[in-house]
């Protein structure tokens, strides 16, 4: 599958991957359709794209609020220009404590990381599958891989998302539409950038974004990265659970007395 040309939904496109993603589809002749809260964020980066605001799309919306994404569903599937894909990658993290766990915040990842990609799915797929052709690709984490310290709604949203895409790959098999989920590991964002613990191999932006594409490109069901980092959770996801809170909770400890 080649993307050069297509027309594409980004979510989470005002700054990180889909930022980095635009540019690089832009490049690519691609027309996109880019979405996010911070409206002066996407007019900036829409003004640095070929074509500009003449060929690409802004629809400011925040994935948390049900009603603006029907809203935004609404105005996408009204555009003369069908879409020939969507990269579902709006996600926000957040600090955990288990003594003092604030619910609005936990259920505030939840509707971002999980609901806020669950209702572009819901809205813009029957309309791929009517035409037997596209793809859906949604940004997890590798972070759903196993419980991590001091990240739990994180971690759980991250999963539930992983399990919903690959159940509609297996509803949506031989449909003609390719069901794809992208695992990052640390990538240098402004998310990341607010992080207080260590964050192993990380990688920047701009080859993340290529990793990406190129995934989707090689219609890949699950692309995931860096290669070091993926075989090593892997690896971790074997181990008893005892064994594997032990080891955990001796790196939160160290992260926790280490100083920032």
């Amino acid at each position: 599958m080649k993307l050069n040309g297509c027309s594409i939904l980004i979510t989470g496109a005002s700054s990180g991957i889909g930022a980095e993603l635009a540019r690089q589809l832009a490049e690519r002749d691609c027309r996109l359709v880019l979405l996010a809260r911070r409206e002066h964020l996407l007019q900036d980066l829409v003004s640095q794209l070929p074509g500009g605001a003449a060929r690409h799309k802004v629809i400011v919306c925040d994935v948390s609020e049900p009603a603006q994404v029907r809203a935004a569903c609404q105005e996408i599937k009204s555009d003369a220009r069908p879409l020939d894909g969507m990269i579902l990658n709006a996600g926000v993290g957040g600090g955990f404590e288990a003594a003092a766990m604030d619910l609005n915040k936990m259920r505030y990842q939840f509707e971002v990381n999980f609901w806020g990609i669950t209702g572009f799915i819901a809205e813009l797929l029957p309309v791929l599958l009517e035409r037997k052709k596209g793809f859906v690709a949604a940004t997890s984490s590798l972070a759903a891989y196993r419980g991590m310290p001091r990240s739990a709604p994180y971690s759980a949203s991250k999963a539930a998302l992983d399990r919903l895409i690959e159940s509609i790959r297996i509803d949506c098999w031989k449909a003609g539409v390719l069901i794809t989920l992208i695992s990052p590991g640390f990538i240098k964002t402004p998310m990341t950038d607010k992080n207080q613990f260590p964050m192993p191999m990380m990688m920047n932006v701009e080859p993340a974004a290529r990793k990406i594409i190129k995934g989707l490109e090689k219609e890949k069901y699950h692309i995931r990265f860096p290669w070091f980092y993926v075989r090593l959770l892997q690896l971790v996801r074997l181990l008893p659970d005892s064994l594997y809170s032990r080891l955990m909770s001796f790196r939160k400890k160290l992260e926790t007395e280490s100083p920032q």
